[in-house]
């Protein structure tokens, strides 16, 4: 009886001793990691439903509608609410850069990167960090992802790659915003969803927020922004609630977009023809065929589960 008795209470003892960090990690009770989460500061929006200081944001769509103009537009409101920020422009030229922008008044805060094309890094995301730590900026804007020299068709690299942004990211407590191009399939008729991105799998799993631009079929000027993903807060422009806007010049010669409100997804998308329709069923019965669910048929083909369904039967 006083053996069981002292083995109950060396198993207590054990249960109860404190936590040993090893491996690389850090070992805490729940608990305290809870009251400690309690004593963080609150989140601070630095574009509201776009951008989140500390976070590290994806904002992808379709070449040619707009990403950068969009982009711009972002970087410029957190640069004149006092944050040093650096833009790394893979994309415009300084001649593309006149044309859309007449008047020269970005606050000083908005600092802009190009590549030396005589002298480029060998290591693009080792020269972002040099250049933006030099620099002592405390947000980075990179323009676009494909500049950082690694395929995302393979989902490893991909992985890699995001590992790398949040090392980055954490290191230097940076906001990170990163633009990503998606195939031509996911505009038009094609609701916006992190399965349109390359390396998707990969990419959603170790970003914080997606955020995606799509062409409306109402008018050539008009894009619509959608949250697809949304860590640290709850998700607000959702499919029944994305946002509207108007691609023109303002007062000063300047592009930009302009808030046309809030709308549904759904009023934005094209009308499929027959024909469209037709390949989206034979497309479905495939996959379906190859014992596939309906709600992975849905997230592969970018579409809503309920649709896979109605096509099914039909």
């Amino acid at each position: 009886m006083a053996e069981s008795s002292i083995f109950t209470q060396s198993f207590k003892a054990l249960q109860e001793s404190d936590p040993i960090d090893g491996g690389g990690f850090h070992v805490e009770r729940m608990n305290q990691c809870i009251d400690e989460a309690h004593q963080l500061p609150p989140l601070v929006p630095l574009f509201p439903d776009i951008v989140l200081e500390g976070d590290l944001c994806i904002i992808f769509g379709q070449s040619g509608i707009g990403k950068t103009i969009f982009a711009m537009q972002i970087a410029r409101h957190i640069a004149e609410n006092g944050k040093r920020l650096l833009y790394v422009d893979c994309e415009m030229t300084p001649r593309q850069l006149g044309n859309r922008y007449e008047t020269a008044n970005f606050p000083p805060t908005f600092l802009r990167a190009e590549m030396d094309r005589e002298h480029p890094a060998e290591d693009v995301l080792k020269g972002i960090e040099e250049v933006a730590a030099a620099n002592h900026v405390e947000v980075v804007f990179i323009d676009n992802i494909t500049a950082l020299g690694q395929s995302l068709d393979r989902s490893a690299d991909a992985g890699t790659l995001m590992a790398s942004l949040n090392t980055l990211k954490k290191k230097y407590n940076w906001t990170l915003v990163v633009l990503n191009h998606v195939p031509k399939m996911f505009s038009g008729n094609v609701p916006l969803s992190l399965s349109a991105m390359q390396g998707s799998a990969k990419i959603n799993q170790l970003i914080d927020d997606a955020i995606g631009i799509a062409q409306s079929c109402i008018d050539s000027n008009l894009v619509y922004v959608k949250q697809c993903k949304w860590r640290n807060g709850e998700l607000t422009m959702g499919a029944d609630n994305v946002a509207v806007y108007e691609r023109r010049k303002d007062e000063y010669g300047n592009l930009g977009f302009i808030s046309r409100g809030i709308a549904t997804e759904q009023e934005h998308l094209t009308v499929e023809s027959g024909n469209e329709r037709e390949e989206m069923k034979a497309r479905i019965r495939e996959l379906s065929a190859k014992g596939m669910t309906q709600t992975a048929i849905a997230e592969q083909l970018g579409t809503s589960q309920s649709k896979v369904s109605r096509l099914l039967k039909e």
